[in-house]
């Protein structure tokens, strides 16, 4: 798992640029560990969580609700909310 590019699947030792960075020709670059980590991802569920993805991170969402309303209402302010 380690040596198998989890992008395009070609399995090469020489992709394991140094001990904690893994690169193949295709341009995936991924920590080692990592990348072996999808492969058994994808092995195990039968799905990829990073193929087909866009790269992007989705936005969250604050919700708030009031149990026995049985409603939903997004925050009125948009700026995230830090914790004091």
């Amino acid at each position: 798992t380690s040596r198998t590019c989890h992008a395009c699947g070609q399995v090469r030792k020489a992709n394991r640029v140094h001990r904690g960075l893994y690169r193949c020709s295709c341009g995936w670059t991924a920590q080692a560990d990592v990348n072996a980590a999808l492969n058994i991802y994808e092995r195990a569920f039968h799905v990829s969580p990073v193929k087909g993805s866009s790269g992007r991170v989705a936005r969250p969402v604050v919700l708030s609700f009031r149990l026995g309303w049985h409603t939903v209402h997004e925050p009125k302010r948009k700026e995230c909310l830090r914790a004091s």
